[in-house]
């Protein structure tokens, strides 16, 4: 790995070599360590190195990308000269905004140091701790863990130089009946593999896969609905990812109002909805800057219901004279008390999800999604699983399931099954209403 001083660098040596009117360098040092296994025997593990150097040149309101992942001299004389080249070839575009100057940006400590030498030992203990639960359970697992050490630095003829390093660290494990009737899963994620329990994710994941064989036909319909901690994470990704300032001015966006307003300021949702972006929360941190190198600061999108902020990137920002705001690099939702457990025990009837997956948009005004669920679906009885239930196809939004809250456990460190993404802190759900649209054979 490039130290700090090393990356900064190969910056200064990559800028002085620009004729561009402006021109901005990224650099993307990464070391990475995976271990995949199936058939509760290890398969494939890796270990690699990449940095990747980018070139962003503009003169006027033309500009270019381009990308080298060698560093010698030669390489980079021919990295600016390529990226020039393409700049003075590309059409003008009128949205273009010239680059940033000087910012400043959050202390993030986001680095396991540990993560480089030790992670891939970690990973083999937790993963061998996976496969002999499942061993000894008589059941089948499969899964996959991967450590990653990333380092980026910013920087441009106007003097915006931007440096972040952090470690991130995920697993997931599926556990199957040896007749492949039941199933299971479970995730983990943080910013060192200490900080996943592998052995609990694999107990979680056992104990779906035993519950959920022989389940009985449920009719298509809404129902109340508890959600795991992961699937709201990949809801609540979907939620703020969809709120661009100008989308709802222009009216593309179910934030949007008629006359050109937005539903800034507006009581969305209950009072216990609360969502907030910091780039510096140890709970799960985030990249102190975007790609772009505007600071991600400490925001509410959502406080007690209410909408309070759309991100608005920085050409929409000048031309309607507000402040530019990036997508947030993390989440964080307020959760409630107690466990996913007493949230199951306090449901008098309803369906309890563990798992969502391959969710797709079908509205994107009305924020509306489809998906399917997997690996456990259970019908909730008396504050106890009954029995499991089919899988299904759902089509509903992350907009109706936060109006339709009606309580939530203390949020976690969340890992959706969707992405990789693990700065989420994510508490589970309970609604009144959650719309399964049709049976999916899927186990």
């Amino acid at each position: 790995m490039l130290t700090e001083a090393e990356g900064r660098q190969l910056i200064e040596r990559t800028l002085a070599l620009s004729r561009a009117d402006d021109v901005q360098v990224t650099l993307q040092a990464t070391r990475a360590a995976h271990l995949r296994f199936a058939r509760n025997t290890p398969s494939t593990s890796g270990r690699y190195s990449d940095q990747v150097l980018s070139v962003r040149s503009a003169f006027g309101r033309r500009s270019a990308t381009a990308t080298v992942n060698q560093t010698d001299a030669r390489s980079l004389e021919t990295v600016v000269q390529r990226s020039e080249q393409l700049a003075r070839l590309a059409p003008e575009d009128p949205e273009h905004m010239p680059d940033l100057g000087p910012q400043s940006y959050s202390a993030v400590n986001a680095l396991d140091a540990e993560l480089a030498s030790a992670g891939p030992a970690q990973m083999v203990a937790g993963s061998a701790a996976c496969i002999e639960r499942a061993r000894a359970a008589g059941l089948v697992a499969a899964g996959f863990s991967e450590a990653l050490d990333r380092a980026t630095w910013i920087g441009n003829r106007r003097g915006l130089r931007a440096f972040h390093r952090g470690t991130e660290a995920g697993f997931s494990t599926t556990v199957r009946t040896p007749a492949g009737d039941g199933s299971g899963w479970a995730a983990g994620a943080g910013n060192s593999v200490r900080e996943i329990d592998h052995a609990r994710c694999a107990e979680r994941a056992i104990d779906k896969a035993r519950r959920s064989v022989a389940p009985r036909p449920l009719a298509p319909g809404k129902y109340v609905t508890v959600l795991e901690p992961a699937c709201v994470a990949s809801l609540m990704q979907l939620l703020v990812f969809s709120m661009s300032a100008r989308r709802a001015d222009e009216g593309r966006s179910y934030f949007s109002e008629p006359g050109g307003k937005t539903k800034l300021g507006q009581q969305l949702f209950p009072e216990q909805v609360t969502i907030r972006s910091d780039p510096a929360a140890q709970v799960a941190p985030g990249a102190p800057f975007a790609d772009d190198g505007l600071p991600q600061k400490p925001r509410t999108w959502i406080e007690r219901g209410r909408l309070e902020t759309l991100a608005c990137e920085r050409y929409w920002a000048q031309q309607r004279g507000r402040e530019a705001i990036p997508t947030p690099s993390n989440l964080i939702m307020s959760g409630g008390q107690g466990s996913l457990q007493d949230l199951i025990a306090s449901t008098e009837r309803g369906v309890l999800i563990t798992s969502l997956w391959y969710i797709r948009f079908l509205d994107p005004r009305s924020l509306l999604f489809t998906g399917l669920t997997r690996d456990g679906v259970f019908w909730l009885e008396n504050g106890k699983i009954s029995h499991p239930v089919s899988n299904f196809r759902w089509n509903d939004s992350p907009v109706s399931v936060l109006s339709k809250l009606e309580a939530m456990s203390e949020s976690v460190r969340a890992a959706p099954r969707d992405g990789n993404a693990g700065n989420l802190w994510m508490p589970a759900l309970r609604v009144t209403e959650f719309e399964l649209s049709s049976v999916s054979d899927a186990v």
